[in-house]
């Protein structure tokens, strides 16, 4: 190698072991990741359950032909209470099988056997995903449903009409409680915040704002008495780096 290309590679050597140490000196700079939580409450606004309706047969034609007409009477009697702020959102229907175990003999269960199933009818089953846009009304429309003795309904479930405004102001929440956190971090030691380096957003979710139906009592009327909670909760949570430095006296 001549000297003229020796020296030229000398020289950019000294270039990069240079600017090793200032690039391994901004890549490890002091950071502090928090993870803030917040929460948002809102009145119930609405409310939905499941209606379903059963009939059972022995055979898959008896079933389905005797399902026909207790959907249809479950039909008219859910759009009877539209007035009454009911929509009827979706509608899905299947037919179960119903099994029962048969008893295999001794002769079987020598010969190891494994246990067997037989069919004893099919369930048909139709089940109304329904809404109510007035809480007044609730009660008042699960009652009358109730009555028709075609329904099972096992529980209401709450919510608000936005729901992802309601979320974002849990993620602000988040977002204010992971600053603040932050700030009681660095503060005591005389640190600074600087620049946010990264956000990670983490679960943003509603907590189940639902009901019980209570059990039908042998005697009197069936109604209900539900009470809507006061307010419905929503949270969220957030993971935030800053870097930190030391503050200037």
């Amino acid at each position: 190698m001549n000297l003229v290309v020796r020296t030229i590679c000398l020289a950019v050597l000294a270039v990069l072991t240079l600017a090793i140490p200032s690039f391994a000196q901004s890549e490890t700079q002091p950071v502090l990741t928090v993870l803030g939580k917040g929460t948002y409450e809102a009145r119930p606004e609405e409310a939905g359950f499941r209606a379903t309706v059963s009939t059972d047969g022995r055979t898959l034609d008896a079933a389905t032909k005797q399902h026909e007409e207790r959907a249809s009477r479950a039909l008219k009697a859910l759009q009877g209470l539209q007035a009454d702020g009911l929509t009827i959102e979706k509608s899905n229907f299947r037919v179960n099988e119903r099994r029962v175990p048969r008893q295999l003999t001794p002769a079987e269960v020598t010969q190891g056997r494994r246990p067997e199933s037989l069919v004893e009818g099919y369930t048909a089953v139709t089940t109304f995903s329904v809404g109510m846009s007035s809480l007044d009304k609730l009660n008042q429309s699960i009652s009358k449903l109730a009555e028709t003795g075609l329904f099972e309904i096992s529980s209401v479930q709450f919510y608000v009409r936005n729901e992802r405004a309601a979320l974002n102001q849990a993620r602000r929440a988040a977002m204010l409680d992971a600053r603040e956190q932050a700030q009681a971090y660095a503060e005591p030691v005389n640190l600074k915040l600087g620049q946010i380096i990264a956000i990670t957003d983490g679960e943003a979710r509603p907590i189940d704002g639902m009901a019980d139906l209570p059990l039908r009592r042998a005697d009197g009327p069936y109604t209900v008495q539900i009470v809507p909670p006061a307010t419905l909760e929503f949270s969220a949570s957030v993971n935030v780096t800053w870097r930190i430095g030391e503050n200037e006296k």
